[in-house]
This record gives C-alpha cells, sequence and structure tokens, in this order.
C-alpha cells in the first residue's frame, strides 16, 4: 500500500513540473531588427516613367512605385519587423531588406548639394558598383 502510494506521489510530482515547465515557455519571438535615425523617413527617387518611394520606419519598411504611363501604384511593398534584415557593412552602408532572402537594399545617409539624400549602392563594392540617390519627402 505504502508503494502505490509513494508510486501516486512519484507520477504527480513528475506531472506537475512538465506541466509548470510547459506552461511557462514563451513562444520564441523574433527580435525585430532597427534600423538607424539616419535612415528612416519617407524617400522619393523619379525617372521619366516611374515614381518611387520607400518609407523607412524603426521596425519596418514601407516602398512602391508610381507609373506615371498608368497613373497608378503598380507595385507595392511592405516588410514586416519580424521579416526585417539591418546589418552595417564595412563601408557603412547598411543592408536593409528581408530576412533569409536576396531582396537586400545597401543604403547610406549623405548629402547631395546641400540636401540630406539616401545613397544606394548598386552592384558590387569594387570598381562595377553604381550609386542612386533617393531624396526626402514623398
Amino acid at each position: 500500500m505504502k508503494l502505490k502510494k509513494l508510486f501516486y506521489l512519484a507520477i504527480a510530482a513528475f506531472s506537475f513540473t512538465l506541466f509548470v515547465g510547459l506552461a511557462s515557455q514563451q513562444p520564441a519571438m523574433a527580435k525585430s531588427a532597427t534600423t538607424p535615425t539616419s535612415l528612416r523617413g519617407a524617400w522619393h527617387r523619379t525617372t521619366t516613367k516611374s515614381r518611387y518611394v520607400m518609407i523607412i520606419k524603426k521596425h519596418s519598411m514601407t516602398g512602391w512605385r508610381y507609373s506615371k504611363t498608368l497613373h497608378k501604384v503598380v507595385n507595392k511593398g511592405y516588410v514586416k519587423p519580424s521579416q526585417l534584415y539591418v546589418q552595417k557593412t564595412k563601408q557603412g552602408f547598411y543592408n536593409i531588406g528581408l530576412k533569409q532572402s536576396d531582396a537586400i537594399q545597401t543604403l547610406k545617409a549623405g548629402r547631395y548639394k546641400g540636401q540630406k539624400v539616401l545613397i544606394e549602392h548598386l552592384g558590387f563594392f569594387d570598381k562595377t558598383g553604381t550609386q542612386q540617390l533617393w531624396f526626402r519627402g514623398k
């Protein structure tokens, strides 16, 4: 009889510790990346056929392309806080985009003719790379 009570007590204690251990665990939350304050804001770039807009917030990013020939927004994208990837490069640029993807832009804050601009580096960091400018505002 004593052995039976001891067995039930051991099972109850094991079940209780297992229940408390599983109940106290929280789901693993992915730490969202934070963009530098120098890159945050609304930025635009205009070509002859389109106007590109990019809005960078603390933990998210939105971008779209307005077609001048169709007179409407054609491409629109949103990067959620859980998907945002931010990493600083050796050259002082920031790689910003989707985690685990090649959809990344290489950006750096700078000045052009006294205006604050966002410099986007295209290509590789050797002689083949070019840059384009994003201006402040919508």
